[in-house]
């Protein structure tokens, strides 16, 4: 019954600030979980005092480590964006950083202040009080390293630290970005340095569906999810969460727990490993890559290209246009590699221009099916055609 409590690590994405008193409204949240918590422990303070006799430690404040990441308010890191190029059409990548990341240093300060007019000990720590080590380009680093030590130093018991989501240290010191959309990865990374079992994410999403319930509104929420098919789903298009964070989660044991934004906060899906339990294996599941930009040449330029890594960004998608039915499995280069046919790379960072290297863009949106065996079947359509297609796969794949 003795011990120091769980750390609690909950993440709040940018849409989570967009209305009035959001930030108060957390804050309040926080403060709840917390004087629960103190009450659990209280409670099991005077079961200690009849077991041993000894009368411990007293008071009504949780001595949990609680770790609060924040992304930049919706919207912000657009807008930093756009008043970045207009100064500068290419400016140095580390001063677009620079300018970048002020969005989440903004609202650590607006969070932490919220959190201490609601009466907790808030800290707002920066990207080198996190521990986390990143490396690459300063606006889109890798998560390499997680120094413990220091997030654990600044997560004291009964202290709330404020994490600026999506931030790291370089390999020289200064403060790089670990890319867009990079706070789920930050939560995580938190959660694995204070050995937690799991973090909270906080957004609008109605969980992990099996498709988009905006084009199939028959979808159906998966209450549990493994690792695995989560990164396949997020590689193909999916939104919710980054398949390098959910890496990084599967690696250190990390759950992911999904849920709705606040005041409501329900309980949505969770992503860990598989358990056999129903609702936990793989397939039935469609994912529309929405916003990928689609590429389309001669096999083997495209061969040439996957040489390059670099030259393509770290998410694409090969499809071979010569397979049958329009599906091809996203691991089989081989077999898009052949000097005759056509082969469609399909990329998430749209600004990529592969116009020099005999490739052309196609105005098509991919649509991936996920079969419970495993299999995966790609299709290449026109945007007119998506959501048809997405309801066909749907109904094929779940019976719905």
């Amino acid at each position: 019954m003795s011990g120091e409590p769980e750390p609690l690590v909950l993440k709040f994405g940018g849409a989570s600030f967009v209305s009035p008193g959001a930030h108060r409204v957390i804050a309040r949240h926080v403060a709840s979980r917390l004087a629960g918590r103190a009450a659990e422990q209280l409670s099991d303070r005077a079961a200690d005092r009849v077991l041993t006799g000894n009368a411990g430690p007293r008071g009504g404040r949780s001595s949990a480590r609680v770790v609060v990441v924040v992304s930049a308010v919706a919207g912000e890191t657009d807008r930093l964006s756009v008043q970045m190029r207009a100064v500068s059409p290419d400016p140095d990548r580390e001063l677009l950083a620079a300018a970048l990341m002020t969005g989440e240093i903004v609202n650590v300060a607006l969070m932490t202040a919220a959190l201490r007019d609601a009466g907790l000990a808030a800290h707002a720590l920066t990207a080198a009080d996190t521990g986390f080590v990143g490396m690459g380009e300063p606006h889109h680093a890798d998560l390499v390293e997680i120094d413990a030590a220091a997030l654990e130093k600044a997560a004291e018991p009964g202290r709330v630290v404020v994490v600026p989501g999506g931030q790291a240290i370089g390999l020289d010191g200064r403060p790089v970005m670990l890319g867009r959309n990079s706070s789920d990865l930050s939560a995580i990374a938190a959660a694995a340095a204070l050995g937690a079992p799991g973090c909270e994410i906080f957004s609008n999403s109605p969980g992990i569906c099996t498709a988009d319930p905006q084009l199939v509104p028959d979808a159906r929420t998966l209450a549990r999810i493994d690792y695995d098919t989560m990164m396949a789903m997020s590689r193909h298009g999916a939104k919710v969460l980054h398949h390098s964070a959910v890496a990084w989660a599967a690696r250190h044991g990390v759950e992911i727990r999904c849920r709705s934004l606040l005041p409501d906060g329900r309980w949505h899906s969770v992503v860990g490993a598989a358990d056999g339990s129903a609702g936990a294996g793989r397939g039935g599941v469609v994912v529309v890559h929405r916003t990928g930009a689609v590429w389309t040449g001669a096999a083997v330029r495209v061969r040439a290209l996957r040489e390059d890594p670099a030259r393509l960004g770290p998410d694409v998608v090969v499809v071979d246009e010569a397979a049958p039915d329009g599906a091809a499995a996203g691991a089989a280069v081989e077999a898009a590699g052949r000097d005759a046919g056509v082969t469609h790379l399909v990329l998430a960072d749209v600004l990529r221009d592969l116009t020099a290297d005999g490739l052309r863009r196609a105005d098509l949106r991919l649509v991936t099916t996920m079969f419970p065996d495993g299999r995966l079947d790609l299709r290449l359509v026109p945007p007119s055609e998506v959501t048809a297609v997405a309801r066909a796969q749907h109904r094929l794949v779940t019976g719905n």
